[in-house]
């Protein structure tokens, strides 16, 4: 069933909105996050303040994290403008989803007031909700370090939304963005005097991006809500960044991609493509197979970036009726590199990937929120040997 008639609280105002402006501040350049890492004034002195004194500051002058590009078509995309035909059109058109992007600050205001306005018309999907396809959430930092779920941002027409939820001034936040959608627009509104900075250095010591590149569970399909994408929930348990490049249906393993994801200077990388790939050239008409993709992939990968650990993960698999062709072809290019002599390579095998009771997933595929919780386990697991995290 489908309520429409949301109960109201009071540590959560969600308004819908006829019309909503594509942006109330000053636009900035592309990298203007990363001058407002460092000099945490150009965000309040950049801020447009309303009638009733609130500073509204445009998400581009917000520390973000998982935007691993400067030059793109849109500010909030996760690849540049330099994708070529050479990649799959649902990669050329998925890049404009925020998967895996996220504000972190800290502020002594005492609301968060936030609004945004969605890339794409399509808010939810049959097997996914809004919160999770264009919705928003908001995450603080308890005294113990661990991240802890606050409030979520509904959205229920195009034009976009607002939320605004009372916060504890000096509480580090985590605003995650949409998943399988994109953001036009999006502004913070601090009480009037307040500021915003970004956090200090992570406990892990891990400032470099862990980046997942994938197929639609990757993406973040179908969690709830963007914070429980099991990619952000790995960076929330390590306490590392991470850069999210799943792509619904299109983890093709192109060679072009092994050059962008090369370009990010990466802690770790994951790979997580098999449920997009056919084992055999001859089982798909479709460039798209293992036996072409896979080892020319990983061989540039490692040859530009030959100290960056790398994670080769099995197709994971709610039923999980044992190793496929593409997990035994994965296998055994796996044991084929350590032969070679290769480091700082990690297996991750799809028997550690679900709980085992079948209730992890929304369709037979894709995880729910419990899959998701399962699938972050098992990964951060090898993320956390990857980068030796104790």
């Amino acid at each position: 069933m489908f309520f429409t008639d949301f109960a109201r609280k009071p540590t959560l105002l969600i308004l819908a909105m006829a019309t909503l402006e594509a942006s109330s501040a000053k636009a900035a350049p592309a990298g203007q996050d990363d001058i407002a890492k460092f000099d945490p004034r150009m965000a309040v002195a950049n801020a447009i303040t309303d009638e009733n004194g609130v500073q509204w500051i445009d998400g581009r002058f917000l520390p973000i994290d998982g935007r691993a590009f400067d030059d793109t078509e849109h500010y909030y995309d996760r690849l540049p403008s330099n994708v070529t035909e050479k990649v799959n059109a649902g990669v050329r058109s998925m890049k404009h989803h925020t998967a895996g992007m996220q504000f972190r600050f800290v502020t002594d205001s005492k609301r968060l007031r936030v609004k945004w306005v969605p890339y794409g018309t399509n808010l939810a999907m049959d097997h996914m909700p809004s919160t999770g396809v264009s919705g928003l959430d908001f995450y603080r930092q308890a005294a113990d370090g661990a991240w802890q779920y606050v409030a979520t941002g509904r959205i229920t027409i195009p034009a976009g939304g607002v939320a605004e939820v009372p916060w504890t001034p000096g509480t580090p936040c985590i605003i995650n963005l949409p998943l399988y959608n994109g953001v036009k627009s999006f502004s913070l509104g601090i009480d009037p005097g307040a500021s915003v900075a970004a956090l200090p250095l992570r406990s892990s010591g891990v400032e470099k991006p862990v980046v997942f590149y994938g197929t639609s569970i990757t993406h973040g399909g179908c969690a709830s809500r963007p914070g429980l994408s099991f990619v952000n929930i790995v960076g929330r348990d390590l306490d590392v960044p991470v850069v999210n490049l799943g792509f619904s249906g299109s983890g093709w393993m192109e060679f072009e991609m092994s050059e962008h994801l090369a370009a990010i200077d990466a802690s770790c990388y994951v790979l997580d493509c098999l449920w997009n790939m056919c084992a055999r050239k001859a089982d798909d008409t479709r460039p798209r197979s293992f036996e072409e993709n896979y080892e020319p992939f990983i061989r540039n990968l490692r040859a530009k970036r030959p100290d960056v650990p790398i994670v080769m993960a099995e197709m994971c698999d709610v039923f999980c009726g044992g190793p496929n062709d593409k997990d035994i072809r994965l296998r055994a290019l796996y044991e084929k590199l350590v032969a070679e002599g290769w480091k700082k390579l990690y297996y991750l095998p799809k028997t550690s990937m679900y709980s085992g009771d079948r209730d992890g997933t929304v369709d037979g595929c894709h995880p729910n929120d419990l899959g998701m919780r399962s699938l972050a386990d098992a990964f951060g697991k090898s993320v956390k040997d990857a980068l030796e995290i104790k």
